[in-house]
């Protein structure tokens, strides 16, 4: 079969992780089926080292340009290339779908925001009403996309639940594959005891904190706490986080000017280091070099980091949000995102508390292992495009 995999908004984040994850699984998952995959140049580029027999990659900046013509192009040039490439199976992997599309079409439904209650009531209603109104728009086109696909995939329960609030879904095939990371990447990486204190000295907590930067992302309640454990005397740790408040100055995201200020704090500057973006392949020496894990999101469709954390042995600290609870299991602590002092007195809750820390790790390795395998997320993927293309 031919199969192409519509990837042109995987720019950054999640998104771009799993289609370079998923580029290099199926280089090696030789079954027949040739993969077409439309991505960022960006991402093309570091993927050329992994072209196979089995994989065409093709390079597009339209994920980069304005709705109405990434629109235009689902719509109208993307058709014509399904057309002159005899496509059997299209795979929309970032929310937006065609409408009456010529071939089966799986649609992967993974952006949050646009069904978040949480997110609504902590972020978009503060926005402008241009912004709320994109929000809007964008979901508009998401349920449209829906009802044009065979399969509509979600990698948690807990993102199908929200979309139920907003279409019905009787008669229509959902799955639910979660997502996973590629385990040897991380376990390979942790060559200490999960969940004990590594730094020289024995009492130095280290927290680390994986993400991009955005207001969902909740950086502040992360910042607050860290100012709280400052004036509170707890001296004894750093922070190390991937987000950065200066990052995509052009978005607006009403958390950003908070978190610059809070970032600035006197009682916050010794104790945090704002890395901002690293490059996944270096990812794993982060959270080898850590001891405690922090996810403070509000809204997620996954949440990656939490089983990259997790195959790394790290304890992890979540948002008390369905989702994380889905994922994480008995492998985390979860205090209140909206609540700095839950989250203060959770970190430090971990940091007196070693055999609880080396309890939790060993139990999210394990939870990643049995759970969270990439390769088995693929195979399941696999064969579900396979059943679509045969019952077309």
């Amino acid at each position: 079969m031919n199969i192409l995999i519509n990837g042109v908004s995987s720019k950054s984040g999640g998104a771009r992780t799993y289609i370079e994850n998923l580029i290099e699984q199926l280089s090696i998952e030789h079954n027949g089926n040739k993969y077409i995959f439309f991505v960022p140049k960006t991402l093309a580029n570091i993927c050329n080292a992994q072209w196979a027999d089995n994989i065409c990659i093709v390079a597009t900046e339209i994920g980069s340009s304005p709705f109405w013509k990434r629109f235009l192009w689902d719509q109208v040039a993307l058709r014509a290339i399904l057309k002159k490439r005899k496509i059997d199976v299209l795979v929309s992997s970032s929310d937006f779908g065609m409408t009456f599309p010529p071939c089966p079409q799986i649609l992967l439904v993974r952006n949050s925001l646009f069904f978040s209650s949480i997110y609504r009531k902590a972020c978009s209603i503060r926005k402008s009403w241009k912004s709320r109104l994109n929000l809007s728009a964008r979901r508009r086109m998401v349920l449209a996309s829906i009802g044009f696909s065979e399969v509509v995939v979600t990698a948690s329960q807990s993102m199908l639940d929200e979309m139920k609030r907003f279409i019905d879904f009787a008669g229509r095939k959902t799955v639910v594959n979660p997502f996973g990371v590629p385990l040897h990447y991380f376990s390979d990486s942790q060559q200490n005891c999960a969940g004990e204190n590594k730094a020289k000295g024995g009492g130095h907590l280290r927290l680390l904190h994986v993400s991009e930067y955005s207001d969902y992302k909740n950086l502040t309640v992360l910042l607050k706490a860290i100012r709280l454990l400052s004036e509170g005397g707890f001296k004894e740790f750093t922070l190390l986080t991937t987000a950065d408040p200066w990052q995509y100055p052009t978005d607006e995201l009403v958390t950003r000017e908070e978190d610059q200020l809070l970032a600035r704090h006197p009682m916050v500057t010794p104790f945090v280091k704002i890395a901002g973006p690293v490059p996944y392949t270096e990812i794993p020496m982060l959270y080898s070099a850590s001891d405690v894990f922090v996810f403070p999101s509000i809204a997620e469709s996954f949440g990656h980091p939490l089983v990259e954390a997790m195959a790394s042995g790290l304890p992890i600290l979540a948002s008390d949000i369905p989702v994380c609870r889905e994922i994480c299991g008995e492998a985390a602590i979860y205090f209140d995102p909206f609540n700095e002092r839950s989250l203060a007195e959770a970190i430090l809750h971990l940091g007196e508390d070693t055999i609880l820390r080396k309890r939790l790790g060993e139990a999210g390795r394990r939870r990643a292992e049995s759970q969270f395998n990439w390769t088995d997320h693929v195979r399941r993927l696999v064969s579900l495009i396979e059943e679509v293309g045969a019952d077309a």
